[in-house]
């Protein structure tokens, strides 16, 4: 894959995506109340973790040259992350927009 600065190779590219998808996971276990242990000590270490895998997946718009799956699976990260912030959380909106980015990172790397 065509990168900004040259190109990865296809197992790079497999490997990102599958991490990419392990980070977004632990999203979802954290919030999950049926899950025992804890991954993050702190809601706000939870909401650092948060905002900086959102920062991080950013750079990937420039860098692989604007895909256009980066919108979507920005803005569900985004609603994911509102939803977290909200007094009234609701865990089965929120799982489905975490199980929705699993499926754009899919798409993104489709076909690589």
């Amino acid at each position: 894959m065509e990168y900004l600065y040259g190109e990865f190779s296809d197992k790079q590219i497999e490997l990102n995506a599958v991490a990419m998808h392990n980070a977004i996971h632990k999203l979802l276990l954290y919030k999950d109340k049926n899950v025992s242990n804890s991954i993050f000590d702190t809601d706000e270490q939870f909401q650092r973790y948060f905002q900086n895998l959102l920062y991080r997946f950013g750079g990937f718009n420039e860098l692989l040259g604007e895909p256009v799956q980066m919108v979507s699976l920005m803005s569900t990260l985004q609603a994911a992350y509102d939803e977290v912030g909200k007094e009234e959380f609701n865990f089965s909106v929120f799982r489905r927009l975490i199980l929705d980015a699993h499926g754009f990172i899919s798409s993104m790397f489709k076909g690589v």
